[in-house]
C-alpha cells in the first residue's frame, strides 16, 4: 500500500535523492537521522538551537524552483512532491519559530557532544527507552497522527497543527534534559525554557507555517483543498465562481493539470462519461406528461456533507455518531484535496447517503468533470457487473461496457500514462443487498487491490458509494479509510434546484397557464424535498395541475402521500398499452410489496420474497407481457414494481443469475403503504360487520395473516399513518371495526385453524411470537379505532383482569425483543385504576407519564386498609429467576435494607399514612434522608418526619425498633432545623419504647435524646 511520507522521504523527493548537497547537509545536521533513522538524535537536538538558520535555510534551498521540478510529472508524481513540499513547510516553520523565539541553551553544544560509549549509554538509560528515540525527532513522527491528512481536529484551518509543535516542543525539552542530567547539569533545563518549547514556539509555529502554506497553495491550487482552509479569499478569488454540477471541480483540477493530452483509449472513457451531463437526470421515459427533465449537468446541486477518518468497528450507519462531525458546505472543493492527495491511492473513499440523496449521480457527473488530461475513470456500476467474481474482473467488464473493448486492467492503467486512475464504484449497498453475506469483505479487497496497484507502481484511487443503512455489513478497513456521507438539501439548495426545474419547464407552464413552483410550497414537506430524487417527485406531481400548490395548505400527511401515490400510478398506468388495472389496485399490490418489507423487519425485499407474498395474500401469478406472447412471463414483483421510479431496485449478477431487492426511496412511502392496506382491510371488515348480526362469522383471515409477524409499533410512521387514515372512517364503520377487534382479539392466544392466508410466510417465526404479534396489533388498532379500552373489556371472561393483563404484557416482552418492546410501551399509554373495588387497567394511545406504583393498587388491598406485610424473599427470588433488568434496577438500589431480616420487612412492608395514601417503610426513610440532604427543601423535613413516625407502631417489635432508631439517630442531627413540637413527639415516642432497648443500643438512644434539645417537662408520652 502506498504510505504515508515521512521528513525523510519528502527531502529526499524534493532533493532529487540522497546525494543533493540540501539533502546530505540535512542528514548531517540531523546526526543521519533523515536518511536512515539510525543516530541517537543528539545532533539534531543540539543542532536545533547551534544551526537553526541553517536547517531553515537547508530546507527552503529545497522548495526553491518546485515548479519548475513538477512541469512534466505524472498526477500522482505531482501529488507526492506537493505532500513532500507540505512536510518540509511544517518542519521549516518549526526551525524559524526557534530562532524567532530566541531561545537558546543554557550551555554550548560542545559540553554535551558524546562519544560513541557516552550515546550508548544515553539510548539505555532507563527514563528515556530507546523505543521512543523516533518519536522525539521531527522527522519521525507521522502527521497522520495528529489528523493534518484528513482535516479533522480543533483548529479550523490546520487542524491538530499546534498540537503537533507542542508534542515536539515536549519531546525535544524532555530529550535535552535527560541529555543534560547524563552530564551532571540536571538543572539547567529548566521551566522558563520548556514554557518557551511548548508555547511560544508552537504558536510562532503554526503563524509560520500558515504563511509558508498560503505562498504553497497561491502557486499549487489543488494545495489549497487539502485542508478546511479553502474558503480563504487569497485562495478562492479566482475559483468562486458556481457551485453546480461540480463546475468548480473540473476547472481547478483542469488550470493544474500537466498530463500530456489522453490516449485514445483514455479519450474513449472520457466521452462516454461526458455525455451524460447532456443527458436527462433521470430515464426519458419519466416525460411522458410532457415536461422537461434537466440535464444532470444542470440539475446537480453540490450536496452538503459530514466526512470523517473510519476503522473498523465505527458505526457508520448511525445517526447518533456523525452528530459529532460538522456539517460542510461543496463536496467539490472536498474531493479536489482527496483527489490530490496521498490519502486518496491508500484506502477508499466511501462515499454514504440515503436513497435517493444523489450518490449515483455524483458518481456519473464526477466521472464526466474530472479532465482526462490527469485522471482516468472508470465508473463500475455494481448491480451490472457479476457480483461473484473478483474486484479487478468487475472493473474490466465497466470498461468492456463503456468502450466496447474487452481489455485487461493492466493494459488499461498503463494506457493511463501520466494520468491517475480513479475507480468509482457505484452501490455496494446493491452487492450486500443482493448477495448477503457474501460481500462483507469488499472494501478490504478494495485495499488490497490498491495496495497491490501501488507496489507495481500504479497507484489508484478508489470511490465507493453506499447507503447509510446497510453500511454496518460490510468490514471497513482497519484504518486510513475516510467516509463521507451526503446530507439532505437545505433550504438554499431545494431553490436552487427548483429555479433549474421551473426555468426548463417554463414554456410548458406558460402554455398550460399555471404556476411555477414555489420553494416555499416544497419546503412544507422537508422529509420529501430534502433529497433530490424526491424533490423530483414532488415537482413531477405539481407539474400537470399545480395539484401541490392548489391543494397543500389543506392536506395532512397522508393526503398528500395518497395524491401523490395516485396520481403516479395512474400516469403508468396509462403508459402501457392494454394495461386493465386501475390505480387502486397497482397500490394495493404495490402496499403487499411495502409488508413485504415489514413483515421481514427490513426496508427492502428481494423479488423472489415479494413473488412470495403476493402469491400467497393475492393469489398472483406470473403473466404475459402487455402486447407480446413470445417474451418470458413477467413475475408478480415485476408488474408490481417495474413502473414506478420511487421504488428503488438493487441488483446484482451472481452465477449469471440477477439477484434483485427492492425498496422504497424514502421509507415513509412503505410506512404510508403498509397503513393503506391494513386501512382498507378494516374499511371492508367494518363495513361486513356492520351489516351482519354476528360479527364472529366475518372472516378476518386476512388480518391474521399480515398482523402475526411484526408488532406495527416498530415504526412509529406507521402509528401516524393510521391514526390520519382511521379518522376518515365513518363512525359507524369504527364502531362496528372496535367490537370486532375486540372479539378478535379475546381469541387471538387460541390456536389458528382453517384461516385465510395461512400460506402467507414471510418470516419462519415460532408460534409464540406469531401469537403475540398479533394480539398487540389487534389491541393497538382496537384503540386507534374507538379509543381507550379496559380490562374487563379485553378479557371479558377473567376474574382478575390485571392478572390477565399482566400475562399479555410478559409474552410481548419475551417475544418482541428491545426495539418492539420500546415501541409497544412508548405508543400505549396505560392507566391503573379501580373498578368499584377490584383494579382495572384502561388502555389508550400515547406516551404515558412512567408514574411511581400505587401499593394499595399493586397488592390489591383498598386505600387505608391497614398495615400489609409479603415475603420479600419470594419477591427476589421471582426477579433473579426472570433476569428482569428492571426488577434487578430495584433490588440493588434497595440491598441496603434487605441486608439483614428486619431491612427486608422496610423493603415489602406497607401501611396506610394520613388514611388513604400508602407507602412503604423503604419508601418513607428514603425520602426523609433524601430531603434532610437538601438544604433547599427545608419546608418539606416536617413532612417527612411526620410520615416515618406514622409508621412506627408497627406489630413486629424489631420491625418497629429499628424504624424509631433510625429515625430518631436522623433527627437528633437535624435538630436545629425541625420544629419543637415534633422533636417533642419524637422525645416522647422513644421513651415508651425505652425499656425495650439494652446495653450499647440503649446508650446510642439516650445520646440521641439529648441532641433533641427537648426542655425537661415538655416530654410527650404518646403521639398526637
Amino acid at each position: 500500500m502506498a504510505r504515508s511520507l515521512s521528513y525523510g522521504d519528502a527531502a529526499r523527493l524534493l532533493g532529487g535523492g540522497p546525494e543533493h548537497r540540501a539533502v546530505a547537509a540535512l542528514d548531517r545536521l540531523t546526526g543521519g537521522l533523515l536518511l536512515t533513522g539510525t543516530g541517537t538524535g543528539v545532533e539534531f537536538a543540539l543542532s536545533l538551537f547551534d544551526a537553526k538558520g541553517e536547517l531553515a535555510r537547508l530546507c527552503g534551498e529545497l522548495l526553491s524552483g518546485l515548479g519548475d521540478r513538477l512541469c512534466g510529472l505524472r498526477r500522482y508524481d505531482r501529488t507526492e512532491r506537493l505532500e513532500a513540499a507540505r512536510m518540509i513547510i511544517m518542519l521549516t516553520a518549526f526551525f524559524e519559530a526557534v530562532a524567532e523565539s530566541g531561545v537558546e541553551l543554557p550551555f554550548t553544544a560542545d559540553e554535551l557532544r558524546m562519544d560513541r560509549a557516552l550515546q550508548v549509554g544515553f539510548v539505555t538509560r532507563s527514563s528515556l527507552p530507546a523505543a521512543r528515540l523516533g518519536e522525539l525527532v521531527p522527522m519521525l513522527v507521522s502527521v497522520h497522527k495528529f489528523g493534518l491528512s484528513l482535516g479533522e481536529g480543533p483548529n479550523p484551518g490546520f487542524p491538530g497543527l499546534l498540537q503537533y509543535y507542542q508534542h515536539e516542543g515536549v519531546q525535544i525539552t524532555y530529550f535535552l534534559r535527560e541529555l543534560a542530567e547524563l552530564h551532571g547539569r540536571a538543572d539547567a533545563i529548566g521551566p522558563e525554557f520548556e514554557q518557551v518549547m511548548t508555547s511560544t514556539v508552537p504558536e510562532l509555529a503554526v503563524q509560520r507555517y500558515e504563511d509558508l502554506f498560503l505562498r504553497l497553495a497561491t502557486e499549487f491550487p489543488e494545495v489549497a483543498f487539502w485542508t478546511a482552509r479553502a474558503e480563504r479569499a487569497a485562495i478562492q478569488q479566482e475559483v468562486r465562481d458556481t457551485r453546480a454540477g461540480l463546475a468548480r471541480l473540473g476547472g481547478v483540477l483542469a488550470s493544474v493539470a500537466d498530463g500530456r493530452p489522453p490516449g485514445e483509449r483514455r479519450q474513449a472513457l472520457a466521452q462516454r462519461y461526458q455525455s451524460v451531463l447532456t443527458r436527462p437526470m433521470v430515464p426519458s421515459d419519466e416525460a411522458a406528461d410532457g415536461f422537461a427533465v434537466p440535464s444532470a449537468g444542470d440539475a446537480y446541486i453540490d450536496p452538503r456533507y459530514r466526512a470523517a477518518g473510519v476503522s473498523r468497528g465505527d458505526p457508520v450507519d448511525e445517526e447518533s455518531w456523525w452528530r459529532d462531525h460538522p456539517v460542510r458546505d461543496s463536496l467539490q472543493d472536498f474531493l479536489i484535496g482527496h483527489l490530490t492527495s496521498t490519502t486518496a491511492v491508500m484506502c477508499p473513499l466511501i462515499v454514504l447517503g440515503l436513497p435517493g440523496s444523489g450518490k449515483s449521480l455524483l458518481t456519473k457527473v464526477l466521472s464526466a468533470r474530472l479532465p482526462p488530461s490527469d485522471f482516468m475513470v472508470v465508473r463500475v456500476v455494481l448491480r451490472e457487473v457479476p457480483a461473484d467474481t473478483d474486484l479487478q474482473s468487475q472493473i474490466e467488464y465497466a470498461i468492456r461496457d463503456a468502450t466496447g473493448e474487452t481489455l485487461t486492467w493492466p493494459a488499461v492503467s498503463r494506457a493511463a500514462g501520466d494520468a491517475l486512475p480513479v475507480v468509482l464504484l457505484d452501490g455496494f449497498d446493491e452487492l450486500l443487498q443482493a448477495t448477503g453475506a457474501s460481500q462483507t469483505d469488499y472494501l478490504e479487497h478494495v485495499v488490497h487491490f490498491q495496495e497491490r496497484e501501488a507496489d507495481q507502481g500504479r497507484p489508484v484511487a478508489v470511490m465507493v458509494t453506499t447507503r447509510t443503512a446497510v453500511a454496518d455489513r460490510a468490514r471497513i478497513p482497519l484504518v486510513g479509510a475516510v467516509a463521507v456521507r451526503l446530507e439532505p438539501f437545505d433550504d438554499d439548495q431545494v431553490r436552487s434546484w427548483l429555479e433549474v426545474w421551473n426555468k426548463v419547464n417554463a414554456p410548458r407552464v406558460a402554455a398550460r397557464r399555471l404556476r411555477p413552483l414555489p420553494a416555499e410550497v416544497a419546503l412544507r414537506h422537508p422529509e420529501l424535498a430534502g433529497q433530490p430524487l424526491l424533490l423530483f417527485m414532488l415537482a413531477v406531481y405539481d407539474a400537470a395541475d399545480n395539484a401541490l400548490q392548489r391543494d397543500d395548505a389543506g392536506l395532512d400527511q397522508a393526503e398528500l402521500y395518497e395524491r401523490i401515490l395516485v396520481r403516479f400510478a395512474e400516469r403508468e398506468a396509462g403508459k402501457i398499452p392494454g394495461h386493465d388495472l386501475t390505480a387502486e389496485e397497482e397500490l394495493h399490490r404495490l402496499s403487499v410489496v411495502a409488508l413485504a418489507m415489514f413483515n421481514r423487519g427490513r426496508l427492502w425485499a428481494s423479488e423472489e420474497e415479494i413473488d412470495a407474498d403476493l402469491g400467497a395474500l393475492l393469489g398472483l401469478a406470473p403473466a404475459r407481457r402487455p402486447g407480446s406472447d413470445f417474451r418470458r412471463p413477467v413475475t408478480p414483483a415485476q408488474a408490481a414494481i417495474g413502473r414506478f421510479f420511487f421504488v428503488h431496485k438493487a441488483q446484482a449478477v451472481q452465477a449469471d443469475v440477477r439477484l434483485i431487492t427492492c425498496e422504497f426511496l424514502h421509507a415513509t412511502f412503505g410506512e404510508y403503504l403498509t397503513a393503506r392496506l391494513l386501512v382498507r382491510e378494516l374499511e371492508e371488515l367494518g363495513a361486513a360487520a356492520g351489516a351482519s348480526r354476528w360479527r364472529q362469522r366475518v372472516d378476518h383471515g386476512f388480518l391474521q395473516a399480515v398482523l402475526s409477524f411484526e408488532p406495527l409499533t416498530k415504526r412509529g410512521q406507521i402509528i401516524m399513518f393510521l391514526t390520519l387514515l382511521i379518522a376518515g372512517l365513518p363512525k359507524g364503520t369504527r364502531t362496528a371495526l372496535r367490537e370486532l377487534l375486540l372479539i378478535s382479539f379475546h381469541s387471538a392466544l387460541r390456536p389458528w385453524a382453517g384461516s385465510t392466508g395461512h400460506d402467507y410466510a414471510p418470516a419462519d417465526l415460532p408460534v409464540p411470537a406469531r401469537h403475540a404479534a398479533y394480539s398487540a396489533n389487534l389491541l393497538l388498532l382496537a384503540v386507534l379505532v374507538g379509543g381507550p379500552v379496559t380490562g374487563r373489556e379485553l378479557f371479558p371472561e377473567a376474574c382478575h383482569p390485571v392478572a390477565e393483563w399482566r400475562r399479555h404484557a410478559l409474552l410481548w416482552k419475551s417475544q418482541f425483543g428491545f426495539e418492539g418492546w420500546q415501541g409497544l410501551v412508548a405508543t400505549l399509554r396505560l392507566e391503573r385504576t379501580w373498578h368499584e373495588d377490584e383494579r382495572e387497567v384502561v388502555i389508550g394511545l400515547g406516551m404515558g407519564m412512567a408514574l411511581m406504583p400505587d401499593p394499595s393498587w399493586t397488592y390489591a388491598f383498598p386505600p387505608g386498609g391497614g398495615w400489609q406485610l409479603f415475603d420479600g424473599e419470594e419477591l427476589r427470588r421471582e426477579n433473579h429467576f426472570a433476569c428482569d433488568l428492571g426488577g434487578d434496577v430495584a433490588w440493588h438500589a434497595l440491598e441496603p435494607f434487605t441486608a439483614t431480616r428486619p431491612g427486608d420487612m422496610f423493603t415489602t412492608g406497607f401501611g396506610a399514612v394520613h388514611g388513604s395514601e400508602t407507602e412503604s417503610l423503604a419508601h418513607a426513610l428514603i425520602t426523609l434522608w433524601t430531603v434532610s440532604g437538601d438544604p433547599y427543601r427545608a419546608d418539606a423535613l416536617e413532612a417527612a418526619y411526620a410520615r416515618c413516625l406514622a409508621h412506627v407502631p408497627q406489630p413486629a417489635v424489631a420491625l418497629e425498633l429499628a424504624m424509631l432508631s433510625l429515625v430518631l439517630r436522623q433527627m437528633a442531627a437535624d435538630a436545629d432545623r425541625v420544629s419543637l413540637g415534633l422533636r417533642t413527639r419524637m422525645h416522647g415516642l422513644t421513651h415508651l419504647h425505652m425499656m425495650r432497648f439494652s446495653g450499647k443500643e440503649e446508650r446510642l438512644i439516650r445520646e440521641w435524646l439529648r441532641d433533641l434539645n427537648v426542655p425537661e417537662g415538655s416530654e410527650r408520652p404518646e403521639l398526637e
